[in-house]
């Protein structure tokens, strides 16, 4: 496996780093990257992206589908997606725009005051884009990206939670909004800087090709540092993935005192 310097991150090694993800975890969905853009310009001479025709109409979910499935770069524009909700998630609209709409109501929510206590309790961007490109990571078109996604199984996704709480250890405090939770995700990491995992909601499994299996963490590239080195690390002291069923009529003593002091419980005060 390539040496790699896991102690100071750096963006021309992100897709040399997401490689070593991909083996250490088997991700089977290819992990994407994000970026912000207040100019399109600056969207549009990302190399090879993808615009949709004119006329044509994407959701957000479905364009960043179209990096995790098919390894499309691509490029998203309010003039392309069907909806406020992909718009304010992604800072294409002004944030007042989505706070104050109420169109939900009779379909996610039953009264206007629950629709708005919904839009309301969405992470939205601070500031407002013109565009927003996903790619794959593991392509290097996009340099110094905002947000990373990996769309994983509920396993894998507790790797790399645990990988990251090993050294500096802090605790996860993620959110679920209900439907728009890519704003749980992808919108959280943008205006928190931190990582985080949600479960994608129906918007995401409909139209942007999430399994009924997967969640998807967030997280701003950097992190994927020690993220690998957390997975290593757990990984010598015998925690590895994917984790084998030990059994649920075994006598747990010998597959559990690898990873726990079987003793603790029975030492004196």
């Amino acid at each position: 496996m390539e040496t790699l310097d896991l102690e100071n991150y750096k963006d021309e090694l992100l897709p040399a780093y997401t490689k070593r993800l991909i083996e250490l975890l088997r991700i089977r969905t290819t992990p994407t990257a994000m970026k912000f853009f207040k100019n399109k310009e600056d969207m549009l001479a990302v190399p090879k992206i993808r615009i949709p025709k004119p006329g044509a109409m994407y959701t957000a979910c479905q364009m960043v589908g179209q990096t995790t499935r098919l390894n499309y770069t691509v490029g998203i524009t309010n003039d392309v997606v069907p909806t406020l909700q992909c718009s304010g998630v992604l800072g294409l609209i002004s944030n007042h725009h989505f706070r104050e709409a109420t169109h939900l109501t009779g379909k996610w929510f039953e009264t206007d005051k629950d629709s708005l206590a919904h839009q309301q309790a969405a992470y939205l961007p601070k500031e407002k884009y013109e565009g927003v490109a996903v790619s794959p990571m593991v392509s290097g078109r996009l340099k110094n990206p905002d947000v990373c996604l990996v769309y994983a199984t509920p396993e894998q996704v507790v790797f790399m939670c645990c990988a990251l709480q090993y050294e500096g250890y802090e605790k996860f405090e993620c959110s679920f909004i209900g439907e728009s939770s890519c704003s749980d995700s992808w919108t959280r990491t943008l205006v928190t800087r931190k990582p985080c995992f949600t479960i994608p909601c129906f918007g995401e499994r409909r139209f942007g090709g999430v399994l009924e299996d997967e969640m998807v963490m967030a997280f701003p590239p950097e992190y994927i540092c020690k993220m690998i080195r957390g997975i290593e690390k757990l990984s010598k002291n015998g925690m590895r993935y994917p984790s084998s069923q030990y059994g649920i009529q075994n006598d747990v003593r010998e597959g559990m005192g690898a990873v726990y002091d079987l003793d603790a419980l029975h030492k004196e005060d």
